[in-house]
């Protein structure tokens, strides 16, 4: 390699892209750690330089914080992350062994505390066996061990586009997040005994699209043939180009559903945000797997006999809850950091270019290893102002979407009692 070819020499902290991203496997281990009277979890990682700590992990510790002067923390792909503040020695415990050193405040995913080769060069000689992943070191004239201590190795990655270019790394990773998923597929249907229950009758009009939306499901594995005792009318509504949507009437079936709740988030975490991406799941209910004991309680009635959801439909009093439990499980180390989700839509937001790429990147990640698909034409990325929830959110902060507040300035004058509570129900929302 020539000298034009040789990377230039960190001199700043650097930690892997590994702890960044919260990839946790069977080739790293999360450490106790005891600092003060939080017992919080560090990754030994001998591809950062320093130690590291969460905003959230200092916050339990009550140590005070100095705050940063311009620290810059370089990840092992060049994108560099902003340093929130130092911990002066710290005291915290290691398995009953008392230790003083220097953390840095900065976001993490998946881990409280980052110990670095900054604490591992202070133990002296380790004696490592990566096979059985052991390591012990002498401490007050004494063998101090701990099996299954390992460190992960920095991931390498190379290339970056200013903002004002088009960015490749995030459209090859939405490439790969979408890839041919343009349908829903699930395993076969089992087996079912004859006897399907008698369909109710539906519009003349209407059953050749009936019949077309049943087939088009059957063969993507959302729903197939049933002889459930439940049994719950379709409504075909027309859309406003004349296409018709799909409904199953369950309101006698929530009405004996015991009720779940889950919270929903709210927009107030936005602050100093400049960087907005926007993705969208494709018919995310029916990404939902119904559990096999539930299955039969969606059965729908048609002309042609009972059918029944494999996967989550639309109009279960519990499917709000049930799809946001999820999306928050899937993406809880990220919630509040640089994510916000709202049943299928997620807000990524950033305060640099190059944190909003490696934000993007994690969060297609984590979609992608949940078997999650988005759909492209609802999706924005990179954005400076971006329409949420009804409001357009910007570095400026949240504001109102100029569209919601024309349609209620344009409100027709209510004339009759119906068409007051329309407008109460409006000014409500």
């Amino acid at each position: 390699m020539t000298s034009a070819e040789e990377e230039p020499a960190q001199t700043g902290p650097v930690i892997s892209l590994n702890v960044i991203s919260g990839v946790c496997n069977s080739k790293t281990m999360q450490v106790p750690v005891l600092m003060g009277a939080a017992q919080l979890q560090a990754l030994l990682d001998s591809g950062s330089t320093h130690n590291f700590i969460s905003q959230e992990a200092a916050d339990r510790c009550g140590q005070q914080l100095q705050t940063s002067t311009g620290v810059r923390i370089t990840v092992a792909n060049g994108d560099q992350l902003s340093c929130v503040g130092i911990f002066r020695r710290a005291s915290f415990s290691i398995l009953g062994e008392t230790f003083q050193d220097d953390f840095l405040v900065i976001p993490l995913a998946g881990f409280d505390i980052v110990l670095g080769t900054q604490w591992l060069a202070s133990l002296g000689p380790i004696p490592w066996n990566f096979q059985h992943l052991t390591m012990a070191f002498w401490r007050r004239d004494h063998l101090a061990r701990r099996s299954k201590w390992s460190c992960t190795q920095p991931a390498r990655l190379h290339g970056q586009r200013p903002p004002d270019r088009p960015p490749h790394r995030v459209r090859r990773h939405l490439r790969r997040a979408l890839g041919t998923a343009s349908t829903t597929r699930l395993r076969p249907p089992h087996p079912l005994a004859p006897g399907l229950a008698s369909g109710s009758r539906a519009d003349s009009l209407q059953m050749d699209e009936l019949e077309r939306q049943c087939r088009a499901m059957t063969a993507r594995g959302i729903i197939r043939p049933s002889s459930s005792a439940f049994s719950s009318p379709v409504l075909l509504v027309k859309k406003a180009d004349n296409t018709w949507r799909f409904y199953v009437d369950y309101r006698a079936l929530n009405a004996v559903t015991v009720k779940d709740s889950f919270p929903i988030p709210v927009v107030d975490e936005l602050r100093g945000a400049r960087f907005f991406t926007k993705l969208d799941l494709r018919s995310g209910y029916h990404q939902v797997r119904m559990h096999p004991d539930d299955v039969e309680k969606t059965a729908f009635r048609t002309h042609e006999g009972l059918y029944e959801f494999l996967v989550m439909p639309f109009g279960l009093s519990n499917a709000p809850a049930t799809f946001q439990a999820l999306m928050n499980t899937i993406l809880r180390r990220y919630l509040r950091r640089f994510v916000l989700v709202f049943f299928d839509d997620i807000l990524i937001f950033s305060t640099t270019w190059s944190e909003h790429l490696l934000h993007v990147r994690i969060v297609l990640q984590a979609l992608q290893d949940n078997g999650l698909v988005l759909k492209r034409s609802k999706c924005s990325f990179g954005q400076t102002s971006v329409a949420y929830l009804g409001h357009v959110i910007s570095e400026q902060g949240v504001a109102m979407d100029a569209g919601k507040v024309q349609a209620i300035v344009d409100w027709p004058m209510p004339c009759t009692v119906r068409a007051l509570r329309a407008f109460l129900g409006l000014a409500g929302y």
